[in-house]
């Protein structure tokens, strides 16, 4: 029976190839192997260092940026408080402008409205109370049942007929409503040379009637 050699041809006695390896001592392979772990190794190491320095210079710089936010947040915080005292600030002149009676047009309007042949002997008016945010004014002439503000005239004129126009032209006022005459006195006072009928007339008080 024939023999038959299974190993390869580069692997038989005599192949130039079949020497390759065989004067090699174990300590040689072993010491060969460490040098390859061991440059990997430092590869290794090399790129921890490498990567752990990465982290630490964006620690530091997060560190940094972290810092600027809160001194940038501490500069910040006078601004936000002087901008909030600012806006209440602005409120409260905004309401005390919105509530304000500009008397000096009243007095103007009732001047013009007045007939001829009347004098004014006292005038007693109070500002009314300024109507709270997103509320609406009562209409001129409307009743609310509340106490209104108070606005009361005295005056004289030359007859009924003057006390009854100034009525008239007092209700024509859209600041004014429920124009009431509350006495009426006939020949008691002087309007010129001749004998003058004293009156008085009381009136509900409306800031938001336009006195323009």
């Amino acid at each position: 029976m024939e023999a038959v050699n299974l190993l390869p041809a580069y692997a038989r006695p005599g192949h130039p190839w079949a020497a390759i390896g065989k004067d090699l001592s174990a300590r040689r392979v072993l010491a060969a192997g460490g040098a390859v772990a061991g440059a990997a190794a430092i590869a290794f190491g090399a790129a921890f260092v490498h990567e752990r320095s990465l982290v630490n210079e964006r620690q530091d710089t997060l560190a940094g940026v972290q810092a600027q936010l809160v001194e940038a947040q501490a500069k910040a915080e006078p601004l936000r408080a002087a901008e909030s005292a600012s806006a209440t600030k602005l409120a409260a002149v905004r309401t005390i402008s919105a509530g304000r009676v500009p008397w000096e047009n009243v007095l103007r309007n009732l001047a013009r409205v007045l007939p001829s042949q009347v004098q004014l002997q006292s005038l007693q008016a109070t500002s009314p109370a300024a109507i709270a945010p997103g509320a609406t004014a009562a209409p001129a002439g409307a009743t609310t049942g509340a106490a209104p503000t108070g606005f009361t005239l005295a005056g004289s004129a030359s007859s009924q007929n003057r006390v009854a126009l100034v009525l008239d032209r007092l209700a024509v006022l859209p600041w004014l409503s429920d124009v009431t005459l509350q006495s009426s006195t006939h020949g008691t006072g002087t309007t010129g040379s001749s004998s003058a009928d004293q009156f008085t007339i009381s009136a509900n008080f409306n800031s938001a009637g336009g006195a323009k």
